[in-house]
């Protein structure tokens, strides 16, 4: 096993409010499998070494019996659990708070596993084995953050609408802003959203949009660490510190670019329950073609 490979950090610890259960556990796979162990099997075949999941605390138990067997012997791995008490000396959420405190207050729970180059994703959506490749090569040959780009026509849902942020690029390839985009559909022949002032507008089924699949740098921490503080001296009982919004503000502190790596492949997520269905198929279809072996860990 190569140590200096990069990290996979996994955000696990979601409600699956609108899914109507735990997303992270749903076996979707010809033989069960989870979309979680998708992205570990692509990770570790592209180099890979650390496996960090996100999650909370009732997870921990199904998450481990079912996932150290299989990476134990290939990478280091580490549960690190979002709770409310976990915020910088000094910080404290509102005594009525509920809900987790978003995705860039998971990734700060993580900061003490995150020694090198590391990747972001969503435990409840499959990325393709490119987005792990593309990350892997991308640490290999420069020293700066990235994310993996999705063409949107790819990325909807047959039972509703989605939200998706498509992505502005320079001419050199970097991200040049994102416009975020709600009730994506296809609605009588034509895809379109919802843009910030609610009116729908066309949109091409080959524009790029992020789906927070990110590749990051440990230097990140800091302004992440400080955008939490500003966040919780602020926050409402429902405000959630979300990971993009922290990432834009490192970028400008850093005076850095972010890459847009383009995957073509297709991104497959179970938005709606209804959505299980098509992408079980999509799933065993992938098997059967040899994209996976019959039996994922062999």
């Amino acid at each position: 096993m190569n140590a200096a490979g990069p990290i996979l950090v996994i955000l696990a610890a979601g409600l699956g409010r609108r899914f109507g259960g735990d997303k992270q556990l749903a076996g979707l796979g010809p033989g069960g499998e989870w979309l979680i162990e998708y992205a570990i099997h692509d990770a570790l075949a592209a180099g890979f070494t650390r496996i960090v999941l996100v999650i909370r605390a009732e997870l921990r138990g199904a998450l481990a019996q079912r996932l150290a067997p299989h990476i134990g012997s290939r990478a280091d791995i580490a549960f690190v659990e979002q709770t409310l008490s976990c915020v910088p000396a000094g910080c404290r959420p509102s005594a009525a708070r509920r809900k987790p405190l978003g995705t860039g207050h998971a990734l700060w729970c993580c900061r003490d596993v995150l020694d090198r180059p590391f990747a972001v994703i969503n435990a409840d959506d499959y990325y393709g084995a490119a987005a792990f490749s593309l990350l892997a090569g991308h640490f290999v040959r420069a020293h700066g953050p990235a994310m993996v780009g999705y063409r949107l026509g790819r990325t909807l849902s047959a039972h509703g609408g989605v939200n998706r942020g498509l992505c502005a690029l320079d001419d050199r390839g970097d991200l040049a802003g994102i416009v975020e985009y709600t009730d994506i559909r296809v609605d009588a022949g034509r895809l379109g959203g919802l843009d910030v002032r609610n009116a729908r507008q066309p949109l091409a089924a080959e524009a790029i949009v992020s789906l927070n699949c990110w590749g990051l740098l440990p230097d990140l921490l800091p302004t992440l660490e400080t955008g939490l503080r500003d966040f919780l001296a602020g926050a409402g009982d429902d405000d959630e510190y979300f990971l993009p919004a922290a990432i834009d503000r490192y970028l400008a502190a850093n005076g850095r670019r972010l890459r847009v790596l383009d995957s073509r492949d297709d991104w497959l997520g179970v938005t709606y329950p209804a959505d299980a269905d098509a992408v079980a198929a999509r799933l065993a279809a992938l098997h059967a073609v040899g994209r996976y072996p019959p039996h994922l860990w062999g």
